[in-house]
């Protein structure tokens, strides 16, 4: 009765992914776009919004040009409305990783320049997220107590390279078991390590990203266990953000797309920080 229903629910769900193949309409790259300006909108937000509730906007609240009530409302826009739109980016990358590792003929390569980029954006993001917090400790433009994202998504890539290296092709039963043992031991060790080191999203990037990886044959079990995944590490539901990044990813139709930004990511990162900081610098200078 078991394999019964098991059957069933396999079938009822290769059928739903048949359907929704009649749909999917977004590129690789329509993925990439959407994934980039909805961290642009985060990142504003953090960078520039933020220092204005604090240096600004408050300061016009203690001075009586500005009500408390007024000063919530900003807040809570920002805080619930776009930083909400900006979780939708960070799934979308890990299913883009995720993706990009099957396709990429040159893995040492792409590894590689993970690394690369993300020791190149660390400086940028130190100085954009944490300045305030680097020249308190006297140890501007750097601050060690968290990396960038381009860390998280390299220990991603490491837990991806060891998930296939340590793939069971053989038949036998107790091989098979043996290799998801050892492939859950790489996850976990990984996923510490990026909360050792403090990059950002921690393990939750570690294992949004293997779980993209696992399943990436099935995109509706892609969806369904990253969602299982998020809830395990946050202890949270899935927002609504959330669950339309899931919605993007069902509507991928799994070509690259026209345009060729294969490296556009990797330059832009560290660079929209940098002028969102000097943005914030710039804002500083004017208006206080």
């Amino acid at each position: 009765m078991t394999n019964t229903l098991l059957d069933k629910t396999t079938g009822c769900i290769q059928n739903l992914e048949q359907r929704i193949s009649h749909i999917q309409f977004l590129t690789g790259n329509s993925l990439k776009v959407i994934a980039v300006l909805t961290m642009v909108i985060d990142h504003l937000c953090k960078i520039v919004l933020q220092w204005l509730l604090s240096n600004y906007w408050g300061a016009m609240v203690d001075n009586g040009q500005m009500s408390w009530e007024q000063f919530q409302q900003i807040d809570n826009f920002i805080r619930f409305d776009l930083q909400s739109i900006g979780t939708i980016a960070f799934p979308l990358f890990c299913f883009l990783l995720a993706e990009g590792f099957q396709y990429t003929r040159n893995r040492k390569k792409y590894v590689g320049l993970m690394l690369v980029f993300a020791l190149i954006s660390e400086i940028p993001f130190d100085i954009g997220f944490f300045s305030s917090y680097s020249l308190m400790e006297g140890t501007f433009p750097f601050y060690w107590e968290y990396q960038n994202v381009f860390f998280t998504l390299f220990l991603g890539l490491l837990t991806l390279v060891f998930l296939e290296r340590l793939s069971c092709k053989s038949e036998i039963r107790t091989e098979k078991i043996k290799s998801v043992i050892l492939q859950v031991i790489c996850v976990a060790a990984l996923a510490l390590v990026a909360e050792l080191i403090r990059c950002d999203y921690g393990m939750q990037g570690i294992l949004f990203i293997a779980v993209f990886y696992v399943c990436r044959n099935h995109r509706i079990y892609q969806v369904l266990l990253f969602l299982l995944a998020y809830m395990g590490a946050t202890g949270n539901q899935p927002p609504l953000c959330t669950l339309l990044a899931c919605l993007l990813i069902l509507l991928y139709n799994g070509k690259r797309g026209k345009l060729k930004l294969k490296y556009f990511f990797y330059v832009f990162y560290p660079a929209h920080i940098l002028v969102l900081y000097l943005i914030q610098i710039g804002l500083g200078k004017y208006l206080l």
